[in-house]
């Protein structure tokens, strides 16, 4: 059985790549994220082994990586479950700001009785752009 290295951390914060053999970004919505990388649904199949450059919208420094897609399977819904990898390893600081921005979408919910999206409660807590 296949052992991660890194913890993933649950998300559904907005990120922006752009594979490096393609003219474009594309915006998607994290699933989970590590020190080693990341998972998203996607609505097309994207092949392994691809470069791209990725960016999470944090509000004071935007956190900027390079990565390759590690793989791509087919999910529900028609749509794709797609792992990349990144080329370095994530600094620990971004993955706080994620759990901060995890922790106050919880507490908010719980406190008023509905449920805030990732990008929401990181736009409340001045996180995200």
């Amino acid at each position: 059985m296949y052992t991660r290295q890194f913890e993933r951390h649950a998300t559904d914060i907005p990120f922006k790549f752009k594979l490096k053999s393609m003219i474009g970004e594309h915006e998607h919505i994290l699933k989970d994220i590590s020190q080693g990388g990341l998972c998203f649904r996607a609505w097309g199949w994207v092949a392994p082994g691809t470069d791209l450059c990725l960016c999470i919208p944090f509000a004071k420094d935007p956190c900027r990586l390079s990565g390759k897609i590690a793989w791509c399977h087919k999910a529900e819904q028609g749509q794709y479950e797609v792992g990349i990898q990144f080329e370095q390893i994530l600094e620990m600081p971004a993955l706080r700001q994620i759990d901060q921005i995890e922790v106050y979408k919880k507490n908010y919910g719980e406190a008023c009785g509905h449920r805030l999206t990732s990008e929401d409660a990181g736009r409340k807590i001045g996180a995200i752009n």
